[in-house]
């Protein structure tokens, strides 16, 4: 017995190295379960990982890709639509007048009618408005009115082809006024003149016969926004305070070149008065309202309107001023939305819009009120059929017999 076990061992012994002893070995089955158990070990992890990391890596991704590279790309773009859309949308040289702050140029239509025996109009635009828009309408004011007609109307800083500032915070209503004196003056206008302000140019058309009543024959209001509307109480004081902030978003947003493609979304599928500006509006004019400089021009356009109305409220209030100039408000009272703004209805609204208002009929002896509850706010704003009657209706006042 013992012989074999030594024969056995020297059999194994010369089959082996002196290192390779099986007992020196490492033992197969407890291998195979430490490899089922490491694998099983190693998929959970990477399970874990696809699971937990793979989303965060992928947010991360994403937003490298949208705060980074496609910024950059945009802005590029951007800069390039805006520069293309300037010089489509840029108007004849003549229009384009060195009279804006620091001899920026600003752009003027001027309709001349030397042989005229009616008096000027100078028209002031509205919150956003360019004269891409506004001439093609004074046009077919003047067409309406059936007889020629000298009208004066311009862009201010920012808006349409009118240089912007190159520091925003410059723009007041000391500055606005100013202006406009400016382009009347510069203009030759002769005077006294009719001022027709319209949408939000009615605040600076108001202000302009109140500080300079002597200029001022008549005065035309189109749907001029309530100068309390920024007041607490009011039911668009949340929307338009918050409105500068929001445009400076905007135009950020624009700056990357992603406001552009919104614009179908807006134009179509945007409800109440503000879709339904783009609605309304031409094309051209979109283009270039989507763009960087319009937008600051417009949140910037919010922070001075506040004073701008302030400073119409105290001098409405002035018993010295000139109240026999006469004056007419057209009032559009059709709101779209259900609940236009802080929950009223739209009859409230309308009310409350129509009360008002009334403060700038009252700063005249001489003044009247129309409302047209069958008008939007933009419907009201393009129609040169209804702003010719309402020139025709002031220059009864002013005793001209010309118009038949």
């Amino acid at each position: 017995m013992i012989d074999n076990l030594e024969e056995e061992k020297t059999k194994i012994d010369k089959k082996f190295k002196w290192y390779e002893n099986p007992v020196l070995q490492a033992n197969n089955s407890f291998q195979t379960i430490t490899i089922k158990h490491s694998s099983l070990c190693t998929s959970l992890w990477n399970g874990l990982l696809i699971i937990v990391i793979l989303p965060i890596i992928l947010v991360a991704f994403i937003l490298f890709l949208l705060l980074w590279i496609l910024p950059g790309f945009g802005s590029f773009y951007e800069q390039y639509a805006e520069a293309r859309d300037r010089k489509k949308y840029y108007p004849p040289t003549e229009e384009m007048k060195p009279w804006g702050p620091d001899n920026t140029l600003i752009h003027v239509v001027h309709i001349r009618a030397a042989e005229s025996r009616l008096p000027p109009i100078v028209y002031v635009s509205g919150l956003g408005t360019s004269m891409y828009v506004v001439k093609p309408l004074l046009l077919k004011f003047v067409e309406y009115m059936n007889e020629s007609i000298e009208i004066v109307s311009f862009d201010s800083p920012g808006y349409g082809a009118s240089e912007p500032p190159t520091d925003w915070n410059t723009q007041n209503t000391a500055t606005e006024l100013a202006l406009l004196r400016q382009v009347i003056e510069n203009s030759r206008l002769r005077k006294p003149f009719i001022i027709f302000g319209a949408s939000a140019g009615a605040s600076l058309a108001q202000l302009y016969r109140l500080t300079y009543p002597e200029d001022v024959i008549g005065i035309i209001l189109f749907d001029p926004t309530p100068s309390n509307v920024f007041e607490q109480g009011s039911p668009m004081a949340t929307d338009f305070n918050r409105a500068s902030s929001l445009y400076r978003k905007m135009a950020r947003v624009a700056s990357w070149g992603l406001m552009r493609p919104l614009v179908p979304l807006i134009r179509y599928c945007v409800p109440g008065e503000f879709g339904d500006i783009f609605r309304h509006l031409p094309r051209g004019h979109v283009a270039l309202f989507m763009t960087k400089t319009v937008l600051l021009k417009t949140g910037n356009h919010f922070r001075y309107w506040h004073t701008i109305m302030d400073y119409v409220t105290k001098l409405q209030g002035d018993v010295t001023i000139h109240r026999h100039t006469p004056l007419l408000v057209v009032s559009a009272l059709n709101w779209t939305k259900k609940r236009p703004h802080g929950g009223l209805t739209k009859e409230e609204m309308r009310q409350w819009w129509h009360d008002n208002q009334q403060p700038f009929v009252r700063s005249s002896d001489n003044a009247g009120f129309i409302s047209r509850t069958d008008y939007t706010h933009t419907q009201c704003m393009l129609d040169m059929e209804l702003a010719a009657n309402a020139t025709k209706a002031i220059l009864t006042q002013i005793h001209i017999k010309s118009i038949q």
